[in-house]
């Protein structure tokens, strides 16, 4: 018969059995686990499940309701206070005062009582650089973290501080996982940037980025990824969520001015004058910036359908210069992001959007000088060459000889690719892998991405038609 081991609690003089057995480790009783979680500062409001998992308690000293594991309590004890709110609390109280200049708590200051601002105060706030620099880092306001720690795919459960200056920490819960943690939303911003993943316990479990927050990263440019795969520079097979285009990119490429959709999001060359623009949304108490090219005025005119009153619109030398201006007015705007649109009538791009309540006046004309300084990055436009719109030449321009060359790229209609190659050698038609000097005509599926065939196509002036124009012509050599 096998024979039952217990173990008796760790605490002298208890005698009580223990909770659970260990072979290395001491273990307690139930009450005395129960004493070691207030001796941490804890009062615990679950039953004790074993000592690996998490346990909801209430923080004697602040009354914050989060969960912790046993094995943390035990470790924690010797360091300090085993509540992380109360533990970064404190830190925040001894760095303030070597960390924020004396600018930085003029600006909070300022920003506290935004409804008394003068003409002056707000000019300020809207063109000095430190002054801009001190509010992107210092200032958040509640409705900032909400926005910021949904892009990060996580809840916020609460905020220590009414106006938080980004060394209050918060509580908040991953919404892949349902794990509850404290962070400081200073140390947000550098999580957005990359779009990384907020929560320890997928970051262990995924060894790095989340996949889940690149979907996230990509849908607000309004592109669908299937199936995403998890980093920052991982070229991702994603969709326009409007058009189903479909979109081979990298999600740092568009955090670096990329066109999300060609087809949704102009498809101009960028070298060519662009433009952009701001529109205020009075339904929505918010204000939006953008980019468009200067010979389409389809998103000024769906703006306007929604409700948007164009406030302002510039001319610039290029897209580079452009996604310059709005990003300079989205690093200006960002603490004071539109929440709380309604879900059924969001626009595309609302993470361009701020609320009224900004204090800060943006007048894009004071943008023009700089913008045409800037240099426009090469790989705009090698982006643009590879994802442009493949043209197709009408039938009357191609009428096939016998012993002419055809290259096929892509697929055609009804039929496979040795299909199509052996139509056109029926009717006398020579075939060739690749595009030459002595192609005659390059067959391809119109509206496609550019590939090797195509780009060598245009370049030598050989013809490109699609693959009903190429069944419509051969039909007179049959």
């Amino acid at each position: 018969m096998a024979r039952t081991v217990t173990q008796v609690c760790s605490t002298e003089g208890c005698g009580k059995l223990a909770a659970f057995r260990t072979t290395t480790r001491p273990s307690w009783c139930l009450d005395c686990i129960d004493q070691l979680f207030r001796v941490g500062g804890l009062i615990p409001l679950e039953p004790f499940v074993d000592r690996k998992s998490y346990r909801r308690t209430e923080c004697i000293a602040c009354k914050s309701r989060l969960p912790y594991r046993f094995e943390y309590v035990l470790d924690q004890r010797p360091y300090g206070p085993v509540c992380r709110v109360c533990h970064w609390r404190e830190w925040g109280e001894q760095n303030r005062a070597r960390t924020k200049t004396e600018l930085d708590q003029v600006v909070g200051a300022a920003l506290q009582a935004a409804t008394g601002l003068s003409e002056a105060d707000r000019e300020l706030l809207a063109t000095d650089a430190p002054v801009r620099a001190s509010v992107r880092r210092w200032w958040w306001p509640k409705e900032r973290i909400q926005a910021t720690v949904g892009m990060l795919h996580h809840d916020l459960l609460f905020d220590t501080a009414e106006h938080n200056d980004g060394m209050d920490p918060i509580a908040i819960k991953c919404l892949n996982c349902g794990y509850e943690h404290v962070e400081l939303p200073g140390r947000l911003a550098a999580e957005l940037s990359g779009h990384w993943c907020l929560c320890p316990i997928c970051n262990s479990r995924n060894k790095g980025i989340c996949a889940s927050d690149v979907v996230v990263g990509f849908s607000s440019y309004g592109m669908s990824v299937p199936e995403p795969e998890a980093g920052t520079d991982i070229v991702q097979a994603a969709r326009c969520a409007r058009c189903e285009t479909p979109r081979r990119i990298s999600m740092r490429r568009l955090n670096r001015g990329a066109v999300p959709c060609y087809v949704c999001d102009g498809a101009a060359d960028p070298s060519s004058p662009h433009r952009v623009y701001l529109f205020h949304f009075p339904d929505w108490h918010a204000y939006k910036v953008g980019i468009t090219n200067s010979g389409n005025d389809s998103r000024l005119d769906r703006h306007r359908l929604a409700g948007g009153q164009l406030i302002e619109l510039i001319e610039v030398p290029h897209r580079g210069a452009a996604f310059w201006v709005e990003q300079e007015v989205l690093n200006a705007m960002g603490p004071w992001p539109a929440t709380g649109l309604p879900t059924d009538r969001v626009i595309s791009g609302w993470t361009e959007m701020w609320d009224n309540s900004a204090p800060i006046n943006v007048r894009l004309g004071d943008y023009i000088e700089a913008a045409s300084a800037i240099t426009l990055d090469r790989e705009l436009i090698e982006d643009w060459k590879r994802n442009r719109s493949v043209p197709v030449l009408p039938s009357s321009d191609f009428t096939p000889n016998r012993g002419d060359t055809v290259c096929f790229t892509g697929s055609g209609p009804e039929k496979s690719r040795a299909q199509w190659k052996t139509l056109a050698q029926g009717v006398g038609l020579r075939v060739a892998g690749s595009v030459t000097s002595i192609t005659s005509v390059l067959v391809a599926p119109p509206g496609g991405s550019p590939n090797a065939k195509v780009v060598a196509a245009l370049s030598t002036g050989v013809p490109v038609i699609s693959y009903e124009v190429f069944l419509a012509a051969v039909e007179g050599l049959k």
